[in-house]
């Protein structure tokens, strides 16, 4: 049965390929998902209570979007804090 995927999910337009794990069952897996080129359009400075789910939810109004802002960074993991006084880069919502 096909994997099913959250369309606002980061791996909403990766493709899936069917494979065997170790113990020779079939199992499916994601291939490599390229970062798209994203330009910013507005720069925020962190403040101390920021994370990225919250300054997601901020400007999407959806905290599962905090994966954009790390794809537009180049320096941000979806496990990063985000340091206070750091310029966090919020791309658009596409």
């Amino acid at each position: 049965m096909p994997r099913r995927v959250d369309k606002r999910s980061r791996y909403a337009k990766t493709a899936i390929r069917a494979g065997k794990d170790r113990t020779g069952e079939d199992v499916e897996t994601f291939e490599l998902r390229e970062i798209p080129e994203t330009e910013g359009v507005l720069r925020v400075v962190a403040k101390s209570t920021d994370r990225l789910d919250l300054l997601a939810y901020r400007y999407y109004r959806d905290p599962t979007l905090f994966w954009k802002i790390c794809d537009a960074s180049g320096h941000l993991d979806p496990t990063d804090v985000v340091a206070t006084h750091e310029s966090v880069v919020i791309p658009p919502n596409k």
